[in-house]
């Protein structure tokens, strides 16, 4: 047991002083898929972004994309199990944001979709109301309706 301790808290410094790659290769695969863009290369572009963002691709202006200048990667930083690639934009004044890289079947790609979501605004237009539709209940509705019954106290 005496040796157990020491050996354990051995490799634990050890690995809290490796070196986290993540948010360095979440850099070279933005900037892959920067390039790739920038280079009107559709199959590069598509291998470099999630599944569900390649589907931006059929309406890419990519004449315009290329004719304006490259963002400027700032640096990266692990999120939680997504990494966040900050850039500036020299076409905006130097505007920042930020990409989602995450890891899909595998490699690093660019999420398009998540991006959005981090600066997207909800605007309702004014004439804009809520509305409630009736609808049949489906049989997952009764379920759960029978599951609150039955966790009501007797009476």
């Amino acid at each position: 047991m005496r040796t157990v301790l020491p050996m354990a808290c051995a490799i634990l410094v050890l690995a809290g002083c490796g070196h986290d790659p993540g948010p360095g290769n979440a850099h070279a695969a933005f900037a892959s898929f920067q390039q790739a863009l920038r280079q009107k290369d559709e199959a590069a572009c598509r291998a470099l972004l999630t599944q569900e963002s390649a589907a931006v691709l059929a309406d890419m202006p990519w004449d315009r994309v290329a004719s304006q200048p490259a963002l400027e990667v700032l640096g990266a930083r692990t999120e939680g199990h997504e990494y966040r690639v900050q850039v500036a934009d020299p076409a905006a004044g130097g505007k920042q944001a930020e990409f989602v890289v995450v890891r899909e079947h595998g490699k690093l790609v660019v999420d398009l979709v998540a991006s959005a979501a981090l600066t997207a605004e909800i605007r309702e237009a004014s004439g804009s109301k809520e509305e409630l539709a009736p609808r049949e209940l489906t049989p997952a509705d009764h379920d759960r309706i029978r599951q609150w019954e039955l966790a009501q106290p007797r009476r």
